[in-house]
């Protein structure tokens, strides 16, 4: 069983489509990148598997549950997930706070909330930062303590925004090795969008492409960009059409 499923997913604004029937399945422990342009609707797909927003049509199914509209569920399924937006947000804080923020929201004991931020700020490359206020940092470095504030939950689903869009090549190398990092030491499901195709290549375990709100295409990532099954797909990877 897929841990997360979509069934003709479909969200609108302004009653303009932004997504259109989109039919996934995400199994656990994998990495699955979308990619897409700008616009393409990454953010909005991202938004209703996070459950911050509510499909206008289909379904969404969470570890067996169709959580696309009872409150109760939503709930649930959401403590279970964590997502960090494209311009990581910081509390006007110290960065340990900033990241033990989720673990004082669930009432951690003491003794364990100092513990995971510390373990979390060690495996973000952030340890030494503790102390700095979390708003004198760059963007590379914020965005290393947004991914610690999300993980220091120990999520079961992590979900990626474009986690390097306008950084410097060291500070998306950082960001990289951390996610890399995730992937080799915790058994935890990713979601990321990137509108930087060889980043997926590189990270995914699958690729979906997302281009004008419809999922064209999803597999392998050679697969896709060696025999992507749509023109649309072809033009965006820069390979042979289909046809």
């Amino acid at each position: 069983m897929a841990l997360i499923e979509t069934e003709g997913l479909g969200q609108e604004f302004n009653r303009l489509p932004i997504l259109k029937g989109i039919n996934l399945r995400i199994e656990r422990g994998e990495v699955f990148v979308l990619i897409g342009p700008t616009g393409a609707g990454k953010t909005t797909l991202l938004r209703l598997l996070d459950l911050i927003d509510r499909p206008a049509h289909g379904r969404i199914i969470f570890d067996g549950t169709d959580v696309s509209h009872s409150r109760r569920e939503r709930l649930a399924a959401r403590r279970r997930m964590a997502y960090v937006q494209q311009k990581p947000i910081v509390l006007s804080m110290s960065v340990f706070d900033n990241v033990a923020c989720g673990l004082r929201f669930r009432h951690e004991d003491r003794r364990t909330l100092r513990r995971k931020v510390g373990e979390t700020l060690e495996l973000v490359g952030m340890i030494d930062y503790q102390d700095r206020d979390a708003r004198t940092l760059s963007g590379g470095e914020m965005q290393r303590v947004a991914i610690a504030r999300a993980l220091v939950t120990d999520p079961e689903v992590l979900l990626l925004d474009e986690p390097t869009a306008n950084l410097d090549p060291l500070s998306v190398a950082k960001i990289e090795g951390v996610i890399g990092e995730i992937i080799e030491g915790k058994l935890i499901t990713i979601v990321m969008a990137t509108h930087d195709m060889v980043q997926g290549q590189r990270m995914a375990t699958r690729i979906g492409v997302l281009i004008g709100g419809e999922l064209l295409q999803s597999g392998p990532a050679d697969e896709v960009f060696r025999s992507p099954k749509d023109d649309r797909v072809a033009a965006f990877v820069g390979t042979k059409s289909p046809h």
